[in-house]
């Protein structure tokens, strides 16, 4: 079986996958549910409008009636005003209501985030290939079932209203104009109100569909979730060569600072620990310590800047064990190191501060 094969995605996206989607602009959408929310939302909002403006008409003429008997011309520009302010009184709640609605369900369907890597050109749409395969891909018969049942719904939702409107229509029951045009308008939001809920049927289903279909191409096979999980915690040879290098670099620092030591006690060659006494911190530092190759680098460091070299393998394996490297010996060493320190200073004194010296053998407590 090819590897990436339908078949082999068995695992559910993971939240890193559904977010690259979701930036790329593969998300569940359809637009039918916004226009039928819409639709549904307008005819609402005319019922309220209808209402709200048949009680400012009467307010506007009764008022428009007052300042034709009394002409004034600050009456007549008050009633100018108020006139206006009712007429957008009565608009404004279908303008903000539509765009509302408009806007909160294409966030409900695509969130907060906009992309906008679907309006970059895609060449690869110019492919025919590509475009006969979709022509007879499951996703164009789901367009065309949907598309007919969508149209079959919406006639048996209007059409038994068009034949009642049409029959009360032609026996005559209403004589004036203006009966006409309210049961007209009455029948025609009753249409658009039904054929809203039936058009938001067919969109929810719709979108249940585009959703499962974008689930499905984002499933992952078992290979793509564990390769994202060691992107996610570290590949383990990545780790431990950044690791190494880390502990490359301390412990090059480690042997450059015994140059500034002003001793190395060795083993002879299995330890070294450079020390470095400064009256202000009370006790001699470690600066470096090791055991093998790099102790022997640390020997060779010191060699090079001129730092002695005293043999002390007690002393050495001692502080080796009981000091980290940057830390002061403790208190029960004091004695012996500063019988080395003695020691050491008085090569210097004599001018015999470089090469190899074996040290008598400190006391310990």
């Amino acid at each position: 079986m090819a590897a990436g094969d339908s078949s082999d995605k068995t695992e559910k996206p993971t939240p890193k996958r559904q977010r690259e989607a979701r930036e790329k602009g593969q998300i569940a959408k359809t637009p039918d549910l916004a226009t039928w929310v819409a639709m549904l939302s307008t005819v609402i909002l005319l019922q309220i409008t209808f209402h709200r403006g048949a009680v400012a008409m009467h307010e506007i003429l009764h008022e428009m009636a007052i300042v034709i008997a009394k002409p004034d011309l600050g009456a007549a520009t008050r009633f100018a005003t108020n006139a206006m302010w009712k007429c957008a009184g009565i608009l404004a709640p279908i303008l903000i209501g539509l765009m509302t609605v408009g806007l909160l369900v294409n966030v409900a369907q695509v969130g907060m985030k906009p992309t906008a890597k679907k309006m970059k050109p895609d060449f690869g749409r110019l492919n025919p290939f590509k475009g006969i395969k979709k022509m007879v891909g499951m996703q164009t018969f789901w367009e065309l079932g949907k598309a007919l049942a969508k149209t079959a719904l919406l006639v048996a939702v209007a059409w038994p209203a068009f034949i009642n409107a049409t029959a009360f229509l032609t026996k005559g029951n209403v004589s004036s104009a203006f009966g006409i045009a309210a049961f007209t308008a009455n029948t025609a939001l009753t249409v658009l109100r039904n054929v809203s809920v039936a058009g938001l049927v067919v969109a929810a289903a719709d979108y249940a569909y585009q959703k499962h279909r974008v689930n499905k191409q984002l499933r992952m096979t078992r290979q793509e979730l564990r390769e994202e999980m060691k992107q996610q915690e570290g590949n383990p040879e990545m780790k431990r060569s950044v690791r190494s290098r880390a502990m490359a670099v301390s412990r090059n620092q480690m042997i450059r600072a015994v140059s500034a030591a002003d001793v190395v006690i060795v083993n002879p060659t299995h330890y070294s620990v450079a020390l470095k006494y400064d009256s202000a911190k009370g006790a001699p530092q470690v600066l470096a310590k090791g055991a093998g190759a790099i102790a022997a680098a640390i020997r060779t460091q010191a060699e090079r800047n001129g730092v002695p070299i005293v043999r002390d393998p007690v002393l050495t394996r001692t502080i080796y064990k009981a000091c980290d490297v940057g830390q002061l010996i403790p208190a029960d060493l004091y004695e012996a190191v500063a019988h080395l320190l003695a020691f050491v200073f008085g090569l210097r004194a004599k001018g015999r501060a470089q090469g190899y010296h074996d040290a008598p053998k400190p006391v310990l407590l």
